[in-house]
């Protein structure tokens, strides 16, 4: 009978110790998997942002002198803090764990979060 007793126990500590292994592998592969779609989602919304300032800059350079339009860029991505530079017809739009990189035509001037204006003068796109 004493050697049932113990069989049992270590029975249950081993099938215990079995689940809990299993369920820490479970819970990690999940963590992580979440952490992936969260920086997929941000991807797409940084490359969102980026695509809409080419598409108003792109549309400017089609339209003729005079042409003057206000347009807004959200002041977070996904709750988190975004920046934008524009260097040498490159816009970048990135976080800190995320970067997108497209190339854009010749402007003057810099974007802000929130409210800007892009403007075509004398053949030149203007922004804010």
């Amino acid at each position: 009978e004493v050697f049932k007793k113990s069989q049992i126990m270590t029975e249950f500590f081993l099938i215990s110790g079995i689940v809990l292994i299993v369920a820490i592998i479970f819970i990690s592969v999940s963590i992580n998997q979440i952490k992936i779609l969260y920086q997929t989602k941000e991807f797409f919304l940084v490359k969102d942002i980026a695509l809409k300032i080419q598409d108003e800059i792109s549309i400017a350079s089609y339209i003729e002198d005079g042409y003057s339009r206000q347009f807004e860029l959200p002041e977070k991505v996904d709750s988190g803090d975004y920046n934008i530079s524009i260097v040498n017809n490159t816009l970048i739009v990135y976080t800190n764990t995320t970067n997108y990189f497209i190339r854009i035509l010749n402007v003057t001037g810099y974007l802000n979060k929130g409210q800007n204006t892009i403007k075509k003068t004398n053949s030149v796109i203007y922004l804010n």
